[in-house]
């Protein structure tokens, strides 16, 4: 470990590295409504860097999987211009526009919550790990091969949310929309003497266009080529395949109360967020993935705490809601709903504003006692860079309609939430290749990066002021490294919560009610 000259913190600056290529315009055309006189907006998106800076700052074998995507992607943007000018309807832009938002990851963090809720825990938890492994594994693939999305122009993209601004392959929906397309395929086919034949084959039908709704859309709205569609696709079998094989020895082994499930759940975990791979450009992709993956922790952790407290009051045992009177269905499921998530964002805004405010200053101590400089990801400044604990209130509850932004809990020094915003305005790339997934810490330290803030200011000054305004981009989102264990946290708090407290509390209320 490298020891460092301490220094006293100083405060909140935007010192930039001094290699780093600015982007010049806005590299995409959106249209975030479906309206005919939607107005088309420029905006700036990752990947879109010249070819060469992936080359020098990526690994060999990293850039080589990124070109071979890009050559498609080249050879592909003029027919799916034409495409999309044939076969673009009002009508079928709003039935696109729509059904995008049910392959969102922040939609299923919404929706699994109700499998726990309304008592169907097993098919809550199976639902949630192949999302969540589908999410993380999509993202993982975005950071690590840096590819843009179909060029645009002579692409226009049609969506919703303002926040979308990821890498493209692969199909983080076509991902989430197969996989759990085939996963609730699977339950009526288990069901199916149940069901009867006539209602299993209309569910597969509904499933069926479901999933060709949700994937087939990213190539009709623009978001997707078909390498990133197909690639989405076969992660998303995979992930089915995976928890259809394994899925019910895990649940088991989490309710048996082996000591060696937070044993070895917790630093899998971390370990993943850890070695998530660096992106070249500023993507939000690892904290969908931050999110998604904790969740899960959250949820394994509470299927060991109830196997460990017997006495405690199971999920399992919550009522169903068909259970109660018909005239009392709809009573219990508002309620519980509400209920519910009016604990979810209480915990959200107690555990963020208490992280952000502890972990800053436990990372100082950290690497004053060390004298180390301790591991930040790239598009992360240090706690050794700033003074305090950044100042987040945690904002209004996100609208239903602008889901993807749920999951973004990164503090900002704005409070103009636009794309330009919320996007960084300058990339960091760095002089040589790094020979792995480049883990945090791979970057420049703390210590180095002031030493060389020191010695070169006049440059800093004028680059700090290219970064601001660069073609109307305003002052770029600060992150900081207490940012990610924040999220960390909270969101393993969410799955606790949600899969085991909030329907143990349910179960005791309405059992002491009736």
């Amino acid at each position: 470990m490298a020891t460092r000259s301490r220094a006293a913190p100083t405060s909140i600056v935007l010192p930039p590295p001094p290699d780093i290529i600015l982007p010049t315009a806005e590299t995409a055309l959106y249209q975030h409504t479906p309206s005919p006189s939607a107005r088309v907006k420029a905006e700036w998106e990752p990947g879109c860097q010249p070819d060469e800076v992936y080359d020098r700052v990526l690994p060999s074998w990293r850039a080589a999987l990124r070109r071979w995507l890009v050559v498609r992607l080249r050879k592909e943007k003029e027919w799916m211009s034409a495409w999309q000018g044939r076969v673009r309807t009002t009508a079928r832009d709003r039935y696109f526009y729509w059904t995008a938002v049910f392959g969102t990851h922040t939609f299923f963090l919404t929706f699994l919550p109700m499998f726990f809720f309304y008592g169907f825990p097993d098919q809550g938890r199976n639902m949630l790990y192949v999302a969540g492994l589908g999410t993380y594994l999509s993202s993982f693939a975005k950071d690590l091969v840096c590819t843009p999305r179909p060029y645009s122009p002579p692409m226009v993209r049609l969506t919703m949310s303002t926040h979308h601004h990821e890498y493209g392959f692969p199909s983080s929906h076509s991902t989430s929309a197969v996989s759990i397309a085939l996963l609730a395929s699977e339950w009526l086919f288990r069901h199916r003497d149940q069901v009867g034949w006539s209602a299993l084959l209309l569910g597969w039908s509904f499933l069926a266009v479901y999933m060709v709704s949700v994937a087939g859309g990213r190539l009709y709205t623009g978001m997707h080529s078909t390498a990133d569609v197909i690639g989405g696709s076969l992660i998303g079998a995979i992930c089915w395949l995976l928890i259809a094989v394994f899925g019910a020895p895990i649940l088991a082994w989490l309710d048996s109360g082996s000591s060696l499930v937070p044993g070895i759940m917790v630093p899998l975990i971390l370990a993943l967020v850890h070695y998530h791979p660096e992106p070249v450009d500023d993507c939000p992709c690892f904290e969908d993935a931050i999110a998604f993956i904790s969740v899960i922790l959250g949820s394994c952790l509470s299927s060991w705490f109830m196997a460990t407290h017997p006495s405690f009051v199971s999920p399992d045992r919550v009522l169903g809601i068909s259970e109660y009177h018909v005239t009392l269905r709809p009573l219990v499921a508002l309620v519980r709903v509400l209920v519910g998530m009016v604990i979810l964002f209480a915990w959200r805004f107690v555990a963020k504003s208490s992280l952000l405010r502890v972990l800053p200053p436990v990372f100082r101590a950290f690497s004053s006692l060390l004298e180390v400089d301790l591991p930040t990801r790239k598009h992360y400044m240090s706690a050794q860079d700033y003074s305090g604990f950044p100042q987040t209130p945690v904002g209004a509850i996100p609208s239903f309609v602008d889901l993807h932004g749920m999951g973004n809990d990164s503090p900002s020094v704005s409070t103009d939430n636009s794309p330009e915003t919320e996007k960084s305005a300058f990339l960091q790339v760095g002089d040589t290749k790094s020979s792995s997934l480049a883990p945090p810490g791979s970057g420049t330290s703390g210590a180095l990066r002031q030493r060389k803030a020191q010695g070169s200011k006049s440059q800093e000054s004028k680059d700090a002021s290219q970064s601001i305004s660069v073609r109307g981009h305003r002052r770029p989102r600060i992150k900081f490294d207490a940012e990610v264990l924040t999220k960390f946290g909270v969101y393993t708090g969410i799955g606790f919560l949600a899969t085991a407290m909030i329907p143990a509390l349910f179960d005791l209320i309405e059992r002491r009610v009736r």
